[in-house]
């Protein structure tokens, strides 16, 4: 198979991804059955895997891009699932770091719908569009033979579609209110949701960063005979600092003798904010227990923990890009409570830190099921105008809607446009000197907007 660098045929994929769609019965439809037997009838591809399955609200795709970066330093063959996409369905799978040709994806795709109508069973009840493409990617990733496989759940984890391999551990990165229509409207409703994928005999790690959950992780891990560990117990980042081109840690074992590895001064992750450091401490603590008590992993050390955190690629994630006249543009998902504040904390620090980082404007758009009045709350705190926008799908909230919320919010609204690039270009004209454009608030902002200003001849 040969891999390509960079994304590539947007139009190909697109196309693709309306095939699937067509293909796919409607909607997020919660359960294993559907998935479980079209895998059976593909030969159960997803028994031939060695992984770890990544839940949790916030900090899944970090953490994930940090174990497959250090994996894949250490010369394993990796596979990373993530989901969403931010520009192409291309990017959901990245096999040692590059990605699958359209023709790759197109074969497999062929063998999936000739299952399915062969089956009368899920011809009458097909598989959702994320079932479908979660056994697609299994099936490159079969025949790719990769060595590990980075699994991060889309929703859930008692019934979302990743849990159908049986990993070798799962980790439970920290929890937040979302998804709250399928998972439950209180946080330990949600969290009991993730907690069920533990497995027996398996090792589960929790992040254990809300006491009010820690009792609760253990008692699901009981019932179902997993092995629980406590993340934030057994090790943590110290000495943080960041700016925007990066966070500088030092890794510090609170247990050496339990994690077989000793603390690591001096450590770098190219994604900025004091929370990337506690994401990356998390996939660090969780790959080097395996491989002392799991007998995986064997050629990690702590050169390779260093040059693979260094190269770790995660876009969307307080991404700095600069436009035509060089004006800095920052990319974020923030797309809940808990991310938002994260986002908002970090630009304050780096604002009281010397870093002279200053938010002058907001683009802004969220999906309509979302529980977005805190996210706009905690948006207020940076004092800057706000450009709503939204999405050309029907999950987007209205850019006229999303203004009235915003201004009974107490935020200045200064535009409201339909297309976000419109809103990116008043945004940026209002935006003083020296200062950024932020745009955050949904994935499916950053992953339209980073398109347009990657890939795109348009001058911004």
């Amino acid at each position: 198979m040969k891999l390509c660098a960079d994304l590539e045929n947007f139009d190909g994929f697109d196309a693709l991804t309306g095939e699937i769609t067509r293909f796919s019965s409607f909607g997020i439809r919660p359960g294993l059955r559907r998935i479980s037997r079209l895998l059976y009838l593909m030969g159960n591809p997803e028994k031939d895997m060695r992984a770890i399955q990544i839940l949790g609200t916030n900090g899944k795709g970090s953490s994930a891009a940090v174990m497959d970066a250090v994996l894949t330093a250490a010369g394993m063959k990796t596979a990373l699932y993530t989901s969403p996409h931010l520009i192409s369905l291309q990017e959901r799978l990245r096999l040692s770091g590059s990605f699958a040709p359209l023709s790759e994806w197109s074969a497999h795709w062929r063998k999936i719908v000739r299952t399915v109508e062969a089956d009368a069973e899920l011809r009458d009840d097909k598989p959702s569009f994320f079932e479908h493409f979660t056994a697609l990617a299994i099936s490159i990733i079969r025949e790719a033979r990769v060595d590990a496989v980075i699994l991060e759940a889309g929703m859930g984890g008692r019934y979302d579609v990743t849990s159908v391999c049986d990993a070798a551990a799962v980790m439970v990165n920290p929890i937040g209110m979302d998804h709250m229509q399928y998972l439950g409207d209180t946080l330990e409703a949600i969290a009991g949701e993730k907690f069920a994928a533990a497995r027996k005999g398996r090792h589960a790690f929790y992040a254990g960063d809300d006491e009010r959950l820690t009792g609760l992780f253990a008692e699901y891990c009981r019932e179902r005979g997993a092995l629980p560990h406590l993340l934030d117990r057994i090790a943590r980042p110290e000495d943080i600092r960041y700016d925007v081109e990066g966070t500088f840690f030092s890794y510090r074992a609170l247990d050496p003798e339990v994690l077989g590895t000793g603390d690591i001064p001096n450590l770098k992750t190219p994604l900025p904010g004091r929370h990337q450091a506690f994401n990356a401490a998390r996939a660090i603590t969780v790959l080097a227990y395996l491989k002392r008590h799991a007998s995986l992993f064997p050629a990690l050390n702590e050169e390779i923990i260093r040059r693979g955190l260094a190269r770790t690629d995660w876009p969307g994630r307080m991404e700095i890009v600069r436009g035509a006249n060089g004006q800095m543009i920052m990319l974020d998902g923030a797309h809940n409570e808990h991310g938002a504040r994260a986002l908002v904390s970090s630009l304050e620090d780096l604002r009281k830190n010397g870093g002279k980082i200053r938010v002058g404007a907001v683009v802004f758009a969220v999906m309509s099921d979302k529980d977005f009045v805190p996210i706009l709350n905690i948006i207020k705190e940076l004092a800057c105008p706000m450009f709503c926008t939204q999405l050309p799908m029907e999950r987007s909230l209205s850019a006229s809607e999303l203004s009235s919320c915003a201004k009974e919010s107490g935020l200045a609204v200064a535009g409201v446009f339909e297309n976000p690039p419109d809103a990116l270009a008043s945004a940026l004209a209002a935006t003083p000197a020296g200062e950024l454009t932020l745009c955050c608030g949904s994935l499916f902002l950053v992953g339209h907007l980073r398109k347009e200003l990657k890939y795109s001849r348009k001058n911004f």
